[in-house]
Protein backbone atom coordinates (compact mmCIF):
# COMPACT_ATOMS: atom_id res chain seq x y z
CA UNK A 1 0.00 0.00 0.00
CA UNK A 2 0.91 3.65 -1.22
CA UNK A 3 2.32 5.60 1.86
CA UNK A 4 0.20 8.28 3.85
CA UNK A 5 2.86 10.79 2.60
CA UNK A 6 2.97 9.72 -0.77
CA UNK A 7 -1.14 9.82 -1.01
CA UNK A 8 -1.85 11.66 -4.17
CA UNK A 9 -4.81 13.53 -2.68
CA UNK A 10 -3.44 14.26 0.43
CA UNK A 11 -0.45 15.73 -1.74
CA UNK A 12 -2.95 17.70 -4.05
CA UNK A 13 -4.99 19.24 -0.60
CA UNK A 14 -1.44 20.19 0.90
CA UNK A 15 -0.23 22.08 -2.51
CA UNK A 16 -3.94 23.54 -2.58
CA UNK A 17 -3.20 25.07 0.78
CA UNK A 18 0.10 26.00 0.32
CA UNK A 19 -0.77 27.90 -2.93
CA UNK A 20 -3.72 29.46 -1.71
CA UNK A 21 -1.67 31.26 0.93
CA UNK A 22 -0.72 33.48 -1.72
CA UNK A 23 -4.32 34.73 -2.61
CA UNK A 24 -6.17 34.41 1.24
CA UNK A 25 -4.93 37.52 2.31
CA UNK A 26 -5.87 39.61 -1.12
CA UNK A 27 -9.66 37.64 -0.54
CA UNK A 28 -9.28 38.35 3.01
CA UNK A 29 -9.02 41.98 2.76
CA UNK A 30 -11.90 41.89 0.18
CA UNK A 31 -14.04 40.33 2.30
CA UNK A 32 -14.51 37.58 -0.23
CA UNK A 33 -14.18 33.73 0.13
CA UNK A 34 -11.79 31.52 -1.93
CA UNK A 35 -15.37 30.10 -3.64
CA UNK A 36 -16.39 33.41 -3.88
CA UNK A 37 -14.02 34.55 -5.85
CA UNK A 38 -13.70 31.12 -8.38
CA UNK A 39 -17.10 32.49 -8.94
CA UNK A 40 -16.27 35.20 -10.06
CA UNK A 41 -13.09 34.58 -12.04
CA UNK A 42 -15.09 31.34 -14.10
CA UNK A 43 -18.46 34.48 -14.82
CA UNK A 44 -15.24 37.05 -15.65
CA UNK A 45 -13.69 34.54 -18.80
CA UNK A 46 -17.38 32.69 -19.51
CA UNK A 47 -19.44 35.60 -19.33
CA UNK A 48 -22.97 35.17 -18.19
CA UNK A 49 -23.75 31.22 -17.59
CA UNK A 50 -26.51 28.62 -16.37
CA UNK A 51 -26.16 27.60 -12.60
CA UNK A 52 -25.23 23.80 -13.82
CA UNK A 53 -22.06 25.19 -15.93
CA UNK A 54 -21.26 27.51 -13.41
CA UNK A 55 -21.39 24.38 -10.88
CA UNK A 56 -19.52 22.22 -13.30
CA UNK A 57 -16.37 25.19 -13.72
CA UNK A 58 -16.50 25.69 -10.03
CA UNK A 59 -15.95 22.54 -9.24
CA UNK A 60 -18.71 23.74 -6.62
CA UNK A 61 -21.61 21.20 -5.64
CA UNK A 62 -25.01 22.68 -6.65
CA UNK A 63 -26.38 22.96 -3.41
CA UNK A 64 -22.98 24.75 -1.79
CA UNK A 65 -23.40 26.96 -5.35
CA UNK A 66 -26.77 27.92 -4.13
CA UNK A 67 -25.75 29.51 -0.96
CA UNK A 68 -22.64 31.25 -2.27
CA UNK A 69 -24.55 32.80 -5.72
CA UNK A 70 -26.93 34.14 -3.10
CA UNK A 71 -24.34 35.89 -1.24
CA UNK A 72 -23.00 37.26 -4.26
CA UNK A 73 -26.26 38.64 -5.13
CA UNK A 74 -26.71 40.03 -1.33
CA UNK A 75 -23.74 41.20 -2.07
CA UNK A 76 -24.50 43.05 -5.54
CA UNK A 77 -21.60 40.72 -7.34
CA UNK A 78 -24.17 39.04 -9.08
CA UNK A 79 -27.57 38.58 -10.85
CA UNK A 80 -29.97 35.70 -11.71
CA UNK A 81 -31.68 35.85 -15.22
CA UNK A 82 -34.79 33.39 -15.50
CA UNK A 83 -34.48 31.71 -19.00
CA UNK A 84 -36.64 32.83 -21.45
CA UNK A 85 -37.45 28.61 -22.30
CA UNK A 86 -37.19 26.88 -19.21
CA UNK A 87 -38.70 28.18 -16.02
CA UNK A 88 -36.56 25.88 -13.83
CA UNK A 89 -33.43 27.17 -15.40
CA UNK A 90 -31.35 30.42 -14.54
CA UNK A 91 -28.60 32.30 -15.46
CA UNK A 92 -26.19 34.27 -14.02
CA UNK A 93 -23.79 37.13 -14.63
CA UNK A 94 -21.44 39.61 -12.96
CA UNK A 95 -22.63 43.08 -12.11
CA UNK A 96 -20.66 46.25 -12.76
CA UNK A 97 -19.42 46.75 -9.34
CA UNK A 98 -18.05 42.86 -9.48
CA UNK A 99 -16.11 43.56 -12.56
CA UNK A 100 -14.66 46.74 -10.87
CA UNK A 101 -13.58 44.57 -8.01
CA UNK A 102 -12.00 41.64 -10.66
CA UNK A 103 -10.22 44.28 -12.53
CA UNK A 104 -9.03 46.02 -9.05
CA UNK A 105 -7.95 42.46 -7.72
CA UNK A 106 -6.18 40.99 -11.46
CA UNK A 107 -2.81 42.88 -10.84
CA UNK A 108 -2.80 41.67 -6.87
CA UNK A 109 -3.40 38.23 -8.00
CA UNK A 110 -0.96 38.59 -10.86
CA UNK A 111 1.72 39.42 -8.44
CA UNK A 112 1.33 36.61 -6.47
CA UNK A 113 1.45 33.93 -9.26
CA UNK A 114 4.67 35.92 -10.21
CA UNK A 115 5.92 35.41 -6.61
CA UNK A 116 5.02 31.55 -6.41
CA UNK A 117 6.35 31.26 -9.49
CA UNK A 118 9.62 32.71 -8.77
CA UNK A 119 9.61 30.40 -5.61
CA UNK A 120 9.32 27.00 -7.10
CA UNK A 121 10.72 28.62 -10.85
CA UNK A 122 9.05 29.14 -14.09
CA UNK A 123 9.99 25.38 -15.25
CA UNK A 124 9.00 23.61 -12.66
CA UNK A 125 5.29 25.71 -12.32
CA UNK A 126 4.87 24.84 -16.21
CA UNK A 127 5.77 20.77 -15.72
CA UNK A 128 3.43 21.19 -12.33
CA UNK A 129 0.60 22.75 -14.18
CA UNK A 130 0.91 20.14 -17.43
CA UNK A 131 1.28 17.48 -15.47
CA UNK A 132 -2.15 18.14 -13.10
CA UNK A 133 -3.91 19.06 -16.57
CA UNK A 134 -2.77 15.59 -17.86
CA UNK A 135 -3.94 14.06 -14.10
CA UNK A 136 -7.36 15.67 -14.97
CA UNK A 137 -7.71 14.66 -18.45
CA UNK A 138 -7.56 11.17 -17.50
CA UNK A 139 -11.29 11.43 -16.60
CA UNK A 140 -12.52 13.06 -19.74
CA UNK A 141 -10.69 9.39 -20.99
Amino acid sequence: MTKYEDSLPLQLIRARDVSMDYFRPILADNEITEQQWRVMRVLDTLGEIDFSTLSRECCILGPSLTGIVSRLEKMGYVQRKKSANDGRKYYIHLTNKAKTLVDDLRPLIEAQYIELKAKLGEEKYRQLSSLLNALIDTKEQ
